[in-house]
């Protein structure tokens, strides 16, 4: 039995698409605040953007990878 299932590609991070969280949230100040963000990532494991691989923690610091957070961001549901 044969399934056709599409492919996801995951977008590759490069340095130019990872910011740190107050850099993106710079970036993207449009959308979010520093305190959207910050709640984002205390529940990063309840909210399934650890398991998206958005985030970076590295030496007790946030980095976002973007591509990764905007299809994280985009599966929301309300």
């Amino acid at each position: 039995m044969q399934t056709n299932q599409a492919t996801i590609e995951t977008p590759a991070a490069t340095l130019d698409t990872i910011l740190s969280l107050e850099n993106f949230q710079k970036k993207h100040s449009d959308k979010f605040t520093l305190g959207q963000l910050t709640w984002f990532m205390r529940n990063r494991e309840r909210n399934g953007l650890a398991e998206s691989g958005a985030v970076i923690l590295s030496a007790r610091k946030f980095y976002i990878i973007e591509p990764l957070f905007s299809q994280w961001f985009a599966s929301q549901k309300a």
